[in-house]
């Protein structure tokens, strides 16, 4: 798998259900992403849904759209679902689907992605890291093509 980009998250709240076999976490959040091909901040309303029931593995769902300009400054908007679960080691791997609105690099979303999900030690807020990966063989044609066309 090779990493297409980081986007670094902020909680901006978070809210809790539990009762006695299940917890329900809705946490809300900001923040932004700087890649070779494009940079941009998530706009108000990303949210990610979390659940855990007694017996089963954490799952979570994570809904956002991040703004902003492809390399070449070209408006570009993506929207991405990220659905994962909660390994027994602690660890969070997700799949994330992507829509971009960018149609040179749209290309680079396709196709199967993966995602992981780690806390940064950060004094003034809670903050996490979403790294995107593209699985390897479908990696090199895109990124063949999204250079070619002079976004990267």
């Amino acid at each position: 798998m090779e990493k297409l980009f980081e986007i670094n998250v902020r909680i901006t709240a978070f809210n809790q259900v539990k009762t006695e076999r299940t917890c329900v976490n809705f946490i809300n959040f900001d923040g932004d992403c700087s890649a070779p091909f494009f940079e941009g901040s998530i706009l108000p309303g990303g949210v990610d849904t979390q659940k855990f029931e007694e017996g089963k593995c954490g799952t979570l769902s994570a809904r956002y759209i991040l703004k902003g300009k492809d390399a070449g400054g070209r408006e570009t908007c993506l929207f991405i679902e990220n659905n994962g679960t909660f390994k027994e080691d602690g660890s969070i791997e997700t799949e994330p689907k992507i829509l971009c609105d960018n149609e040179e690099l749209a290309p680079l979303f396709a196709g199967r992605l993966s995602g992981r999900i780690r806390e940064v030690d950060c004094p003034e807020h809670n903050r996490i890291v979403i790294e995107i990966y593209k699985h390897k063989s479908q990696t090199v044609a895109s990124v063949a093509r999204i250079r070619s066309s002079g976004a990267i």
